[in-house]
């Protein structure tokens, strides 16, 4: 998957292997950024973590993307869009063929079957174009006149069998590209007060608007008034909190965000490599969130 995306120009982050997680890599190219979950088969992603990874593709104005093999003990088809709770799944040969071949996926699946969206005004065009009635195109595939109706208000999606014949009849391509990188983020938000996090309730106190995550290497996405975000964990030590450090440097890189890890401890690192290191005592003394953005940006040296 990473080699995928490395093709297709998207810069990838570093893999996310703490747990528990519910993404594996963090992409971007351009202003599109995505979070992908890969599994061998798809039925392993929970509701609780598709909620999860819901919650921060919206935080981080991100798009989520399950990858996979199988999906009810069958291999996922290729060209083939399916949907984890509501995430866009697919197989990797599929995201290699969207992503770098750029070749639309019009197929999506179901319950009873594969379908497709018809471009009713296309539909229509091209029946009053052949002088056919709703009733003649009705006869000719088999299906109801008011199958045909709603196929032309952009009502009623049909199977990929239907499709073939109206395109054939029509001689004229009707059908609606999907779009798998977009998704309904409309998730529950958590608040602050869900946390018994110190960290997070001092970055609250500063006046960022706190997001607490719980499947993540971060413990939440603080966001301040300009909706500049920083990616937040909290820890005991510094010896802890290398590991975690280190991944949210490269997802802070990749996305274009801060990352920092408050410590209970003091700490004679000032930074883990892009991810800066402060201690809880510090945060106390500060009184807005610009003061602290100040103090990240001494501690790593980047401005953003």
């Amino acid at each position: 998957v990473i080699e995928v995306l490395n093709r297709a120009g998207f810069v990838t982050s570093e893999r996310c292997d703490v747990r528990p997680r519910s993404f594996d890599i963090v992409a971007s190219k351009d202003n599109k950024t995505l979070l992908l979950k890969v599994l061998s088969n798809i039925d392993a992603l929970s509701q609780e973590m598709a909620e999860e990874l819901k919650r921060i593709t919206r935080y981080l104005l991100a798009s989520p993307l399950v990858i996979g093999e199988r999906m009810k003990g069958r291999f996922l088809e290729t060209g083939v869009l399916y949907r984890r709770y509501g995430i866009p799944s697919m197989n990797v040969q599929t995201l290699y063929d969207y992503l770098v071949e750029g070749i639309k996926i019009f197929v999506y699946s179901e319950r009873g079957g594969l379908y497709v969206k018809i471009d009713g005004s296309v539909l229509r065009r091209a029946r009053l174009r052949m002088n056919l009635s709703i009733g003649d195109l009705s006869k000719m595939i088999g299906v109801s006149r008011r199958s045909i109706s709603r196929y032309e208000e952009d009502l009623m999606e049909t199977t990929v069998a239907n499709a073939i014949e109206l395109q054939e009849i029509l001689g004229e391509d009707i059908l609606t590209p999907l779009d798998p990188l977009s998704t309904d983020a409309s998730v529950k938000s958590r608040d602050v007060s869900d946390s018994d996090l110190e960290a997070l309730h001092l970055m609250a106190r500063i006046g960022f608007e706190v997001h607490p995550t719980r499947q993540a290497p971060f413990d939440a996405i603080s966001e301040d008034e300009r909706s500049r975000k920083i990616l937040t964990a909290a820890g005991k030590r510094v010896s802890r909190v290398v590991k975690r450090a280190k991944i949210m440097s490269s997802i802070s890189d990749v996305t274009g965000t801060m990352s920092v890890i408050i410590l209970e401890e003091g700490s004679k690192e000032e930074s883990i490599e892009n991810t800066a290191i402060v201690e809880e005592r510090e945060v106390e003394k500060i009184s807005d969130t610009s003061e602290f953005l100040d103090l990240l940006r001494s501690r790593t040296g980047i401005s953003r």
